[in-house]
């Protein structure tokens, strides 16, 4: 629906979706009602097409929803991704995306459920491509600073490191 809004701006606008699941009949729908005539379903993708999809776009946009039953999808691995791929995100403020997606500087976030805040911030970048890729260098370099392999492991080898020193001090105290 945001899209829809989109695409009445800049009618030469394309949104492409990748992926499967339960909601995909009901996003083929909705896009066949709406009349959007630049949408495309990829459905699921090899990452090195994801990879060549990623480097000719201009950004990633990420409606991530809390599901009736409480559940949450974390931090997602399309939105960490496209950071890597130096794509700004235009997400929801869901889980663990305001982690990754750093309001103003790496992407734009909105609340869940707001059509209308999700359609002002993808033209916002849609217009201002300059914008776009100065979020796009920023988010690049925030995952290579903050969400590497290598970071995670010196994270994780501090960490065993502290417990081990936890565990030797407590046990000379038994």
């Amino acid at each position: 629906m945001a899209f829809a809004q989109v695409q009445k701006q800049f009618p030469e606008a394309a949104l492409l979706m990748v992926g499967d699941g339960i909601l995909l009949a009901t996003c083929k729908q909705l896009v066949k009602s709406l009349q959007l005539n630049h949408v495309q379903f990829t459905g699921v993708l090899t990452p090195e097409i994801i990879r060549e999809q990623m480097a000719a776009s201009f950004c990633l946009v990420q409606h991530s929803v809390q599901a009736a039953n409480g559940d949450k999808e974390g931090t997602p691995v399309a939105v960490l991704e496209a950071g890597a791929a130096g794509l700004p995100v235009v997400a929801t403020r869901h889980a663990g995306i305001p982690d990754v997606v750093i309001e103003g500087e790496t992407g734009l976030l909105v609340d869940e459920g707001d059509v209308e805040a999700m359609a002002a911030a993808m033209i916002q970048l849609y217009a201002d491509r300059a914008l776009a890729a100065k979020m796009g260098v920023q988010a690049r370099s925030r995952i290579q600073q903050h969400f590497t392999m290598e970071k995670h492991l010196s994270e994780l080898k501090f960490f065993l490191k502290m417990q081990f020193r936890l565990k030797i001090s407590f046990s000379m105290y038994v």
